[in-house]
């Protein structure tokens, strides 16, 4: 488990937005109504299928950073949808993100779950040693969010300018 708390979540993503609106990017942060946690970063971009049926097509994706209670750590969903609006299946979304993966492994790192704001399926990168991650860097990172979003988003092709790691008030 992790250390995050909710208010900590909140207060980190809040920052994020600000060094992101600095550098003109498109993150957003959403809040479904006043409970906790229904609160979550949006991204959207349009990223290039690198292989199958998708291969040099424009894929849309959005994607959600959002505090998971049970792991108290941010956790990172997406949605990818072809140009034709269609959602891509589980297997189109592995061959897409992680296509160097075994089968056998992508149930536990690239799953497909209940959004927890907006209660519905997402892809998901499991949350489960994000916690253990997060502290390997010796030092805490005075901004979790951040330091999450570097280091998973990259996976599913989710990457941030240079520039927010070079932020002096959040890093």
């Amino acid at each position: 488990m992790g250390d995050l708390s909710w208010k900590d979540f909140l207060t980190q993503a809040k920052q994020f937005l600000e060094i992101s609106q600095k550098l003109g990017d498109n993150w957003v942060l959403e809040q479904k109504d006043s409970n906790e946690p229904n609160t979550y970063l949006k991204c959207s971009q349009k990223i290039k299928g690198q292989c199958g049926k998708n291969a040099g097509d424009l894929v849309s994706v959005e994607y959600h950073v959002v505090f998971s209670v049970s792991y108290q750590v941010p956790m990172l969903f997406f949605q990818a949808h072809r140009s034709d609006g269609s959602l891509l299946d589980v297997e189109a979304t592995w061959k897409m993100f992680m296509p160097e993966s075994k089968a056998s492994d992508l149930h536990q790192i690239l799953t497909q779950m209940d959004h927890p704001v907006l209660f519905r399926p997402y892809m998901a990168l499991h949350p489960c040693r994000t916690a253990e991650v997060l502290k390997q860097f010796g030092k805490p990172s005075c901004n979790q969010v951040l330091s999450f979003i570097s280091l998973y988003g990259p996976h599913v092709q989710l990457h941030l300018q240079n520039a927010y790691g070079l932020s002096q008030e959040y890093t």
